[in-house]
C-alpha cells in the first residue's frame, strides 16, 4: 500500500466518522496526523508513513487509529 492510498483511505473515514484530519509535522519519511471530532477535540492521532512504507509502520498505524476506525480498517 502506498501513502497516496492510506492518505484517501483516512480522508474517507474521516468523513464517514465526522472527523477533521489534521496534518501537523512533516518529514521524508512520514507525517504526523491529528484526528477532532466535532467539538474540536483531539479524538486521535498517528504517523502515517510517507515512504519506506513498511508491514510494521502499518500494523503501528492501525494500531493507533482503530479505536477510531474499527479493527482492519487499513484493509
Amino acid at each position: 500500500m502506498a501513502y497516496p492510498q492510506i492518505r484517501d483511505r483516512i480522508y474517507s473515514l474521516a468523513r464517514e466518522h465526522g472527523l477533521r484530519p489534521d496534518w501537523r509535522e512533516t518529514t521524508r519519511s512520514a507525517r504526523l496526523l491529528l484526528l477532532y471530532n466535532r467539538d474540536q477535540v483531539e479524538a486521535g492521532r498517528a504517523i502515517v508513513p510517507v515512504q519506506p512504507v513498511t508491514v510494521r509502520a502499518l500494523t503501528e498505524l492501525e494500531r493507533a487509529l482503530e479505536h477510531l476506525f474499527g479493527k482492519d480498517w487499513l484493509l
